[in-house]
């Protein structure tokens, strides 16, 4: 029998289906039977029978979670689950994914757990179901790397994310434990996602995988059957729920009521095996050496055992031998801070007093002070305050308790096959004494050494009070591979009542029967709360009172041959180490105490020879990059904060330190802040009423100030700590990395912010932006430059930025006004526009007027004097005609003599001639009558 699909009215019907759907072997099928309702589903152990349509036990050697499934079987990719992997390459952010084909990353099934890739591809594992009633889904997971995101989220049938806290979440780093999430979900069909992104910093090759060992979805419909436990699993009663596992030396089949017990004098098992296995000749690290306690001769007895459970088998030829006990050899001195009594047991030095451990303790000089801490050296035992385990993704990986051992100069890891779980070494103190020094509360130091035949690797971890449940999380540093003997030292900065430090070692992975092997020589903590002290420290004359030290004032430094203070003077700070003075940089100052280099707002360019004042800018300045956005549509962005100068040269910018718990159904987060000169944080933007998740770094701390407005582009040159500016001269201030050894920055890292003068801005706090081309602030990942528009920026006025404009003279008066050359004007402050001023003058408006009055004049007689000039050569002409054509009547062409002059001396002879021409147009008589008596005969 089978049930139909449900109709609308939330019903169903059963009907009879052939065994075989190839052959039909029904002659007269059964009616339909109204079946049970489509939210019905029996409880977990039982299944329905669609035969009597009641739900039944299951039977021994089976198990069923009712209206769930579970994976947890990850021999290969279950029915449903589909992977795949995709590059993504943040070219914005200066980074270029390693792998160019990421056909065959994606997400792989390991047996006990299902694996992400290892490269920066991004993998997503997704799930398709229906819910015909109320479910959950949860999953237990492993995440350790921090340079891994894991993204949880879950889309409806419309391919639509949720957006909340448990449906849509980046999930924390779990570091050596494993954790279960849940998420609630209601009737309907969803597809879940389990996505990772890996971004491979500096010369890292691979990525720590996130591993899930099961997936358990409830809601999704009935069981029609019980499933069958695995093999190395077995049910013994009915109407169970899961299978157990199968004890160490036996073994079992699938859908097994019990466990078959192996041979165990030839053979063995590890936990929930599916077979037995012939026991391998006894190898030396199959044993161990343990010492008794310290007798009154200070000899101690080495006994060996044998590593439980026992798998070798001691009786083959090739084995070992156990080596024999009870040989007597020389204890372990003690270690410093403490002493060796009478009774050979290691005593700690009392208060104000020293040992190297060897010696008895003695009291501090005068002068001097204990240095106190707990200083690990040898290793007869681990101490009071150490304790080891072994934790493990799947109950098979561990097959002891104990992961480290004490061995004499060394504790290193425990000799047995651990599969992936994690050897794990925690360390316990009880807090701080007070100040190591200004910035430190305390420092531990370990030597260590990894013997490893492949990619092994060690984690430095560290825990306090507020997040005790997530012991581990919080990763300090790693090492990936075989490492030489080497020495790390880690500073705390907050002084908690209980704190603890943890060494966790996983062994190769892929690798049978590995010999991996992490060692720690030493382990020191100094100035913790319930140590001793291995040394006295030396104060300054003067500076001790009885057996306390009082340390040096502010900016001074102990002087080794004279054993006094010695202060900083001029523009030179104390070291970070206090054994010195050294100078401050370009364009700072030392402070008051000369112990930070200081802006005080003010500088001067010799460049240019201009005065920049910045006391008016805010304290602390924010930028924001532009958004970006994950593959599932999740907005974030950078915001950076900037503490100017100002404040003694302590940076004010802070940054929140944590991942809230908005994503996280825990509270059980440190919170915290880094204060700075620039600090970073990442804000990824939650929906509803859920707060950002903010995670921040700090990478800059010293000042350096410097112009040089000529170069056209932003280019650092590291060298001489120069900027190459935009268009615009900007006054650049270069905050240097605190550390710069770094792979991927050599050179440290730095941030240039480029002050431009901006009149044309109201807002005198200014606008931050950043690089066209590097829209987050930087294009690789070590330089980081910002642009402040603001119009504080712009110099303090000089004489130079204004002029003088002078007036007319009105009233033997002229007025003298000044203007700033360019308006907006491109300075502030300084010198301020003087006030206009009056000056008297010669008015010589009169001599303009009688100019042009003279001027006028001889124009007219000008043009009278041409029109006189005209009218007689007009006569002249009429006359020479005249005189012309007489002269051909009378003579031939020839002249007569003249008796006289060509002109009369008076008109009337002129108006008497008979052939006088008379003129078609007349003359104006008032030109006439001038010319007449003005012109001169010749």
């Amino acid at each position: 029998y089978t049930y139909t699909d449900c109709d609308l009215d939330g019903g169903r019907w059963r009907v009879q289906v052939p065994r075989n759907p190839e052959v039909c072997q029904i002659v007269q099928p059964a009616a339909p039977l109204r079946g049970k309702d489509c939210g019905f589903a029996c409880d977990a152990g039982s299944y329905l029978d669609l035969g009597s349509q009641e739900c039944r036990q299951c039977p021994p050697g089976t198990y069923s979670l009712g209206s769930g499934v579970r994976f947890d079987e990850w021999d290969g990719l279950p029915k449903g689950f589909e992977t795949y992997a995709e590059a993504v390459t943040f070219t914005q952010y200066g980074y270029h994914s390693k792998i160019n084909n990421c056909s065959l990353s994606g997400w792989k099934p390991a047996g006990q757990y299902i694996v992400s890739n290892q490269d920066d591809c991004t993998s997503s594992l997704s799930f398709t179901v229906e819910l015909q009633q109320k479910g959950v889904v949860s999953f237990n997971y492993q995440y350790s790397d921090p340079d891994l995101v894991f993204h949880f989220y879950v889309q409806n049938d419309m391919c639509q994310p949720f957006h909340d806290q448990t449906r849509n979440v980046f999930l924390n780093t779990t570091g050596t434990v494993s954790k279960k999430w849940s998420a609630d979900l209601e009737p309907g069909s969803y597809i879940l996602y389990w996505k990772t992104t890996g971004i491979m910093v500096g010369n890292k090759k691979t990525l720590n995988p996130v591993k899930i060992s099961s997936i358990e979805i409830t809601g999704v419909s009935y069981s029609t059957e019980c499933h069958k436990c695995r093999s190395g699993y077995f049910a013994q009663n009915t109407g169970s729920r899961w299978c157990d596992l199968c004890p160490v030396n036996t073994f079992s089949d699938r859908g097994a009521i019990t466990c078959n017990p192996c041979d165990t004098e030839t053979q063995y098992s590890p936990l929930a095996s599916s077979e037995c296995f012939n026991r391998p000749a006894c190898e030396q690290k199959d044993y161990f050496a343990t010492h008794s306690p310290c007798d009154l001769n200070k000899m101690t007895n080495t006994m060996y055992k044998w590593i439980e459970p026992k798998i070798c088998l001691d009786s083959l030829p090739q084995s070992v031998s156990l080596p024999p006990s009870g040989q007597s050899e020389p204890c372990s001195p003690c270690n410093p801070g403490f002493y060796p009594p009478d009774n050979a047991t290691c005593l700690l030095c009392p208060p104000n007093t020293f040992s190297d451990g060897s010696h008895d303790c003695q009291p501090c000089p005068a002068s001097t002070a204990p240095h106190y801490g707990m200083f690990n050296l040898w290793w007869q035992e681990l101490p009071s305050n150490m304790k080891t385990s072994c934790i493990g993704l799947s109950k098979l990986d561990c097959a002891q308790k104990k992961g480290w051992e004490a061995v004499g100069d060394q504790v290193r890891t425990m000799s047995y096959e651990s599969g992936e779980a994690y050897l794990i070494l925690v360390m316990s103190l009880q807090g701080f004494m007070g100040k190591l020094n200004e910035k430190e509360v305390g420092r531990i130091t370990f030597a260590f050494q990894l013997d490893c035949e492949g990619e092994c690797q060690l984690y430095f971890m560290k825990a306090s009070p507020s997040d005790v449940r997530n012991l581990g999380t919080n990763v300090v540093e790693s090492w990936r591979g075989e490492q030489l003997k080497q020495t790390y030292t880690y500073s705390i900065t907050e002084n908690k009542h209980d704190i603890s430090f943890t060494w966790a070692f996983q062994k190769s992975r892929g690798v049978s029967n590995p010999s991996d092997t992490a060692r720690l020589f030493l382990v020191n903590v100094t100035n913790a709360v319930g140590g001793a002290a291995d040394s006295c420290t030396q104060c300054a004359v003067g500076q001790g009172g009885g057996n306390q030290c009082i340390p040096c004032p502010k900016g001074s430094y102990i002087d080794p041959s004279s054993k006094k203070c010695v202060a900083c003077t001029g523009n030179n700070k104390l070291k970070l180490d206090k054994t010195g003075c050294e100078p401050c940089g370009a364009g700072t100052a030392a402070n008051s105490d000369h112990t930070q280099c200081t802006n005080n707002c003010i500088f001067h360019s010799d460049t240019t020879g201009r005065q920049y004042n910045f006391t008016g800018l805010p304290s602390t300045q924010s930028a924001t990059t532009v958004p970006s956005f994950t593959s599932t549509g999740r907005k974030y962005n950078h915001v950076y904060n900037f503490s100017f100068c100002g404040n003694q040269g302590i940076g004010k910018a802070e940054c929140i330190d944590n991942v809230t718990s908005a994503n996280q159904a825990s509270s059980d987060v440190v919170s915290g802040k880094v204060v700075g000169m620039v600090c970073r944080s990442t804000a990824v933007l939650m929906y509803g009423n859920q707060p950002i998740t903010i995670v921040s770094d700090q990478h800059f701390c010293y000042l350096i100030v410097t112009l040089h407005p000529s170069l056209p582009d932003v280019v650092v040159s590291r060298t001489k700590y120069t900027v190459k500016c935009l268009i615009t001269p900007n006054v650049p201030h270069r905050y240097s990395g605190e550390e710069g050894g770094e792979d991927q920055c050599p050179h440290g890292r730095h941030s240039y912010i480029h002050m431009r003068c901006d009149p044309t801005i109201a807002d005198e706090a200014g606008v931050v932006s950043m690089q066209r081309e590097c829209p987050d602030g930087t294009c690789d990942g070590c330089s980081f430059n910002f642009l402040w528009r603001t119009p504080m920026a712009c110099p303090l006025c000089i004489d130079a930025d204004y002029e003088e404009v002078a007036g007319a003279c009105v009233h033997g008066q002229i007025t003298t006004k000044f203007m700033w050359k360019n308006y907006p004007r491109k300075c502030r402050g300084g010198v301020v526009l003087p006030e206009s001023k009056m000056e008297g003058c010669q008015d010589i408006l009169f001599y303009v007027e009688i100019g042009v009055i003279g001027g006028v004049a001889l124009l007219f007689m000008m043009c009278t004097a041409v029109c006189c000039l005209w009218k007689k050569s007009k006569k002249l002409e009429y006359k020479y005609h005249r005189l012309v054509m007489n002269s051909n009547g009378k003579n031939d062409g020839e002249l007569p003599n003249a008796d006289s002059c060509a002109l009369s001396d008076s008109d009337s002879d002129y108006e008497e001639q008979s052939d006088e021409v008379v003129f078609q147009k007349k003359k104006a008589r008032l030109f006439g009558k001038v010319g007449e008596k003005s012109c001169l005969g010749f």
